[in-house]
């Protein structure tokens, strides 16, 4: 314990003292590097932010990367704000916590994961038990929130564990803690509803191409690369990162039994979340037949939904009662933390990527004449491994918009000298940037898991790394070529 303090007091001193460097570099006017002061600046918030994310914590750490930023040349706070709190991933993110709480209040996903976890495949042998599991985890997982069904799906992983005889510390309850939460990341790379990384790469080609990836598109070449990725897990938890099932007596799960019966209330909420789902689906569903109604949601973007359906929830009684108290909804249901995470990345994310600050030129000119150079299949893996590896160091978001602006600038500077899809680098770059499950920075579930002392660093590194070799080879081998086909 002593020695973990020492080594996180160290990391907080490295990771000020960089922040401090960017301030002194600028008011000085030092030049260190031979670099502007706003790009110096904002590499130095970018290393230190690191360094606290990885080594610290995620929830100081992001405000003070909030105040490094307003302090780079020509940029201020009201900008900083914007860009972080202000923004429409922000809001997005806000009330899909919110109306997630409100589905959590009813027994709706109690219900689909006791269907799938108690059934006779399920309850004949422990291996299928966890197939089936980790099966419905992958379900809910690409149409909810990742944060949101990881922090429904944790007290269930629990009450597995107890039934199981596992204790903190033991491997298989690790290792099925680390295969739930890499398994939401699949599930999240396969879908772009409900989730923010995909839609966020597609929407950055759009701006540049303005032709736009349909989400129907994305999933005809990432539905088959995630099934494909997860086949490779449940492989992994038979025979390299193994869950030992040996005596182990299967029985239903106390608290997926005895549901209440369904009520009013629970199908009002059940009906208007599914209807937040739709309203994302609207732009592809009613473009042919409803093309006005369809562009209205479009240009509304993906904040809509969960904003109107929060307002619709809180404003219907049911008995009385509302279908949501927003004031406990915010308190309880929004995991503030990851918001401060995700803010402060947004905004980072936005200030790497502004051409006033020199990051993108500075990038541009050392890796074009690298990139050009490479051959088709080489252009892929090199945006697939620098997206994959930052993602698991850094923050999705970060990353795809770091990496989205990269491929997309080295693209408009070299023009026909660029052999490769951009339209699927960019939606792989998006794919990859789902799959974060190396270490505590790449997802707050990851960072929650590890704290929870159910697994540690060490395992989910190992893993982590394991399967990221996989996933890197399932966005080249499976959906890079697919991509082409569809989007050809």
């Amino acid at each position: 314990m002593d020695m973990n303090w020492k080594k996180k007091g160290l990391a907080t001193v490295l990771g000020v003292g960089v922040l401090l460097l960017a301030f002194l570099n600028t008011s000085l006017g030092w030049h260190l590097f031979g670099l502007s002061s706003q790009t110096f600046a904002a590499l130095a918030t970018l290393v230190g932010s690191l360094i606290l994310w990885l080594f610290v914590a995620t929830d100081w750490p992001s405000l003070l990367t909030l105040v490094s930023l307003g302090l780079i040349p020509e940029m201020t706070y009201g900008q900083v704000s914007q860009w972080s709190f202000g923004n429409t991933t922000f809001v997005f993110l806000l009330f899909t916590f919110v109306m997630t709480y409100a589905l959590n209040q009813t027994s709706f996903l109690k219900r689909v994961t006791s269907k799938v976890v108690h059934s006779r495949f399920a309850m004949s042998r422990p291996s299928r038990f966890i197939t089936a599991f980790l099966g419905v985890v992958l379900i809910l997982s690409s149409v909810i929130s990742p944060t949101v069904i990881f922090m429904f799906l944790l007290p269930l992983f629990e009450e597995i564990c107890l039934q199981f005889g596992w204790k903190k510390g033991d491997k298989s309850a690790s290792h099925l803690l680390i295969a739930m939460f890499i398994t939401i990341a699949i599930g999240t790379a396969m879908t772009p509803i409900n989730h923010v990384f995909a839609i966020t790469a597609m929407g950055l080609y759009a701006a540049m191409s303005k032709v736009v990836i349909s989400n129907l598109q994305y999933m005809q070449f990432a539905v088959p690369a995630g099934l494909a990725l997860f086949l490779v897990l449940l492989f992994s938890v038979r025979l390299l990162f193994k869950i030992d099932t040996k005596d182990i007596q299967i029985k239903e799960l106390d608290s997926l039994t005895d549901l209440a019966p369904v009520d009013k209330r629970e199908k009002w909420i059940v009906g208007i979340f599914l209807g937040m789902v739709a309203m994302w689906l609207v732009p592809e569903i009613l473009a042919g037949t409803l093309p006005a109604f369809a562009a209205f949601f479009k240009q509304a973007g993906i904040m809509f939904p969960p904003l109107l359906m929060t307002a619709v929830l809180a404003l219907l009684h049911v008995e009385g009662k509302p279908l949501l108290n927003i004031s406990e909804a915010i308190s309880k249901g929004v995991h503030w933390p990851s918001m401060l995470l995700v803010g402060s990345t947004l905004a980072l994310g936005t200030v790497l990527s502004n051409e006033k600050v020199g990051v993108v030129t500075l990038l541009n000119e050392q890796l074009s004449p690298f990139v050009v150079g490479l051959s088709p299949v080489l252009m892929v893996v090199f945006f697939v491994v620098w997206a994959g590896i930052q993602t698991n160091f850094t923050s999705n978001l970060v990353t795809v918009s770091v990496v989205t602006t990269m491929a997309l600038t080295i693209y408009q500077s070299a023009g026909t000298q660029f052999s490769a899809n951009i339209a699927v680098i960019c939606c792989a770059i998006g794919y990859m940037a789902s799959l974060a499950f190396v270490t505590a920075p790449a997802m707050p579930y990851v960072a929650i898991s590890i704290g929870s002392e159910w697994t540690n660093s060490r395992d989910t590194f190992l893993f982590g790394c394991w399967m990221l070799l996989w996933s890197i080879l399932s966005a080249i081998a499976i959906f890079y070529p697919l991509g082409v086909l569809v989007l050809q």
